[in-house]
């Protein structure tokens, strides 16, 4: 080898270094096995008692115990004896490196031993020629001393170690995990047993959501309450993964625990019993957001009047409870804030409002302000919308007194004057009010004291209540007469008791449901009845005294005595069974109301009692056109039933064994169009027109039967004479109240007239066909008289001096409001029916049920529903008939 080949001092150096250290390492495992041995078999052992299932069978702080025990010997043995272990030396190290090599000769002592005296030069080629021959250095695996005990010992540990860990299979993991930690059960423990479900929160009911044992899905509001029974653990279960608050477990027995936890975000969440997941439930929890509510347009003066308009929407995913507008000054920068609530139809998620509310009462009023809308949903989360600007409109006062009184109290309430100017200006308007108004001069001279008064810090608001009493009664005087302006500020008063009553019961909680309390708001309701009853009978002196004719009302002046009471009453129950906010509600509806009251002409009287009349002459309209519907109805089965038994008595002996039974008769030959009207259901469009054309009898009838049969033809003849007449005339009176004819009423009348002449030729089956057909015009006809008298002014105007009869305010949203006066009648043959299902039964179950008539069909009723059924069964089981009417049956029989 050349001398170029030779390794560099420094990397021959480093490759010795290196070997040196490995065979150092293998010096001291080889040395540490003595001490190692012991605690080695008591691991190999206990690895073996995991293996089965030994050490976890034990009670915790036991196989605690045993395991630090254990744990703890073998330490102890292995620390004593690795203290008496001697480092290797360097000349240990490289005669291991030279052995592991198989060097010969030692070449590693060559290179670091040097030559005596004079020899250097020769020693170094020596030694160069010895690093030529060196190859790898290697140290070699530790090979322990092992006595031929210690091999037979290791060698059955092993095999006794695979063995188990063979018959162990797949949980082999899970023994030795669950006997190395104490705690824990292996794979072979049996899962307990599981019982879950979901609860919805309040704010969004609805019935529980159950979950499988170990892996389900469910989809819930946020705030919604899991509940997890577990029986048959071992340890205590606890619940781990996906956000959740206020958890609580409770034992039930030694082991059987109860889990509740409320549900805050969406992710897996894990029941885990001593170490192991025993359910994973993924959960998709949709948040409870706050309200989105904005302005529908910028607040302002109403149309009529002096009211504030304010246009709104609010959605929520589970419903708005609440809704009001909170409006703060410009001017001035003060805390103080108007809340003013506004109406909901009940919770809705998607609502629209328009409402006018009278706040001109408020000192505020003429002055430019602030307003937010706030909005609560049924879990308590408020939502704000931004925030408009508006001048908040003011009433106009044409008396100079009332003027005066209005903007002092203005002024006094915004700041801009103090209590002794105020109060001198008080005390400067008696001099020019008329002396016999007392009542209004003793207003000012107390509120002048009350406001010089320095131990009166509220007297200010006890002013503006009484300066804005006195300016009404004036403004009243100046355009009604004193006595009108007396029964205005006693409606006034019973209505301010009214409210202050309502809010002293709300201030008590329970203590407001005693007697005494509500014997307080009864009297207060009585007095407040005899206010309004005292300003309608005003109305009507002033009517006879300016020479109006007033019409009689008849039983609708019952009606609307009969809505004023059920209001009053249903206020008077709410406030005395702990709703106050309804009974507010109810007065917030009591004071649009007299406000109207207060307002009313003669000639608004003179107006209500038409409109009254109008409502009572629209009701009886669509009873006649309810007694035609079921006369002519008569009139179709009595010509199906002749059709029946004329075929029945011509049928063949093959043919009448076809027939169905004598109870199924009829219903074999109707429609089943027909058939589904009989329940209550309308059915599609093209279902409308009959199956099949029926066939005439086979031959000639038996006398008996066709004389009874043409009897009852000239009846039905005559009948439908008297059907065609009166829809004629009813057309008529329709066209008299609403100013137009109803079409569907129209042709009524000509398809009556194609059945008469189908009765006089003794044509069963045109009779049918035509019958059929003026049904459907007539349902079309009560269609466009329910669209024609609602669109016809039946409400508003004079009819809001009666409650429930108004327009009022306009809020839509949720479920819709039922009709006011006859929206409720017009739509009462829906009602009937909405409610029940294809066989008469009333929808619903437990508390949704609509049972509150306590109306028990007869059996008669249920024995017809059932048979109609059957034949609805029967028909959907032919497949021959149009495939349309099959699909309908289908989706319709699916739920019975």
């Amino acid at each position: 080898m050349s001398a170029t080949t030779l390794p560099s001092p420094d990397a021959l150096a480093a490759r010795i270094a290196r070997a040196r250290r490995q065979a150092r390492r293998v010096l001291l495992l080889e040395r540490c096995w003595p001490a190692l041995r012991l605690p080695l078999l008591i691991l190999g052992l206990y690895l073996l008692a995991s293996l089965w299932r030994i050490p976890q069978s034990l009670p915790d702080w036991l196989h605690a115990v045993l395991e630090a025990g254990l744990a703890a010997l073998g330490g102890t043995l292995a620390l004593r004896a690795l203290r008496r272990i001697a480092v290797p030396g360097e000349g240990e190290t490289d005669r291991r490196v030279e052995h592991a090599s198989r060097l010969p000769f030692q070449p590693l002592l060559t290179l670091t031993d040097h030559a005596s005296g004079s020899g250097d030069a020769l020693w170094s080629v020596h030694a160069r020629r010895v690093a030529r021959t060196l190859g790898p250095l290697r140290a070699g695996w530790p090979r322990p001393a092992l006595t031929r005990p210690e091999r037979w010992t290791a060698a059955t540990l092993l095999a006794a170690l695979a063995l188990s860990a063979l018959v162990a299979g797949s949980h082999a993991p899970s023994r030795i995990y669950a006997g190395f930690v104490p705690g824990q059960d292996d794979a072979d423990v049996p899962l307990p047993q599981i019982q879950a479900w979901i609860d919805m929160p309040d704010y969004a009911p609805g019935a529980p959501v159950f979950l499988n044992d170990r892996d389900s899905h469910a989809e819930v509001p946020q705030g919604a309450r899991l509940t997890a029974t577990v029986t048959d653990a071992n340890g205590r279960p606890y619940l781990s993964g996906a956000p959740i608050a206020a958890p609580e477990t409770d034992r039930l027995d030694s082991r059987s625990w109860s889990l509740k936890a409320a549900l805050e975000g969406s992710g897996t969440l894990a029941l885990r019993v001593r170490g192991r997941d025993v359910a994973d439930w993924r959960l998709t929890v949709q948040p409870d957001l706050p309200p989105a509510v904005t302005w529908n347009g910028t607040p302002g003066k109403a149309e009529e009047g002096w009211a504030t308009e304010f246009r709104w929407k609010a959605s929520q995913a589970h419903g708005v409870r609440a809704l009001e507008a909170e409006i703060r000054l410009k001017s001035i920068n003060s805390k103080k804030v108007l809340r003013v609530p506004l109406k909901l139809d009940g919770t809705p998620k998607d609502a629209t409002g328009d409402e006018a509310v009278d706040l001109s009462a408020n000192p505020w009023a003429g002055e430019e302000v602030s307003a937010v809308l706030r909005a609560t949903s049924v879990s308590g989360l408020d939502g704000r919308s931004r925030a408009v600007t508006f001048r908040l409109p003011a009433r106009t006062f044409h008396d100079p007194i009332a003027r005066a009184l209005v903007a002092l109290r203005r002024r006094l309430a915004l700041g801009q004057e103090n209590r002794i100017t105020a109060a001198n200006e008080l005390r400067a308007l008696t001099d020019v009010t008329p002396v016999h108004e007392t009542g209004v001069l003793l207003a000012m001279l107390l509120s002048a004291s009350a406001l010089t008064d320095s131990d009166e810090p509220d007297a200010p608001e006890e002013v503006i209540g009484l300066t804005w009493a006195a300016a009404l009664y004036l403004e009243d005087i100046r355009e009604s007469g004193r006595d009108t302006a007396l029964a205005n500020l006693d409606i006034r008063a019973a209505q301010a008791a009214v409210q202050a009553q309502i809010e002293h019961m709300r201030q008590l909680g329970a203590a407001g449901q005693k007697e005494a309390e509500q014997e307080e708001l009864s009297r207060r309701m009585k007095t407040l009845r005899d206010a309004l009853d005292r300003r309608m009978q005003l109305l009507m002196r002033d009517a006879l005294s300016s020479g109006l004719i007033m019409p009689d009302m008849g039983d609708a002046q019952e009606d609307a005595d009969d809505a004023f009471s059920r209001l009053m009453q249903r206020l008077q129950s709410d406030a005395a069974n702990g709703h106050e906010d309804d009974a507010l509600k109810r007065l917030q509806q009591l004071q649009s109301m007299t406000q109207a009251m207060r307002k009313a002409t003669p000639q608004d009287l003179m107006a209500l009692a038409h409109q009254l009349r109008a409502q009572q002459r629209a009701a009886l309209q669509r009873q006649a056109l309810h007694d035609l519907v079921r006369h002519e109805t008569g009139l179709l089965d009595h010509a199906q039933s002749r059709l029946s038994a004329a075929r029945r008595a011509t049928a063949t002996d093959q043919e009448e064994d076809a027939m169905p039974d004598r109870g199924e008769r009829d219903l074999a030959t109707m429609s089943t169009a027909e058939l589904l009207r009989r329940l209550g259901i309308r059915p599609p469009a093209d279902m409308e027109q009959p199956q099949a054309e029926p066939q005439a009898p086979a031959g000639p009838l038996p006398a008996e039967l066709q004389a009874k049969q043409s009897e009852q033809r000239r009846a039905d003849h005559a009948l439908q004479r008297s059907l065609q007449h009166a829809s004629g005339v009813l057309n008529d009176d329709v066209k008299d109240l609403v100013g137009k004819k109803i079409e569907g009423l129209t042709k009524a009348g000509k398809d009556m007239a194609k059945a008469r002449k189908a009765l006089a030729a003794a044509k069963d089956i045109d009779a049918q066909t035509a019958e059929i057909q003026v049904l459907k015009d007539l349902a079309e006809a009560g269609k466009q008289m329910r669209k024609a008298q609602q669109g016809k002014s039946h409400g508003g105007g004079p009819l809001a001096l009666l409650p429930s009869m108004g327009r009022g305010s306009k809020s839509h949203g949720g479920k819709p409001g039922k009709g006011q006066g006859e929206g409720e009648a017009a739509q009462g043959s829906d009602a009937q029916t909405k409610n029940l299902d294809p066989l008469g039964r009333k929808l619903g179950e437990g508390d949704t049920a609509t049972d509150s008539d306590g109306h028990i069909p007869e059996a008669s009723q249920r024995d017809r529903a059932r048979e109609i059924e059957r034949e609805l069964r029967r028909r959907d089981s032919d497949r021959t008939r149009p495939q349309s009417e099959l699909d309908y049956l289908d989706r319709l029989l699916k739920s019975y």
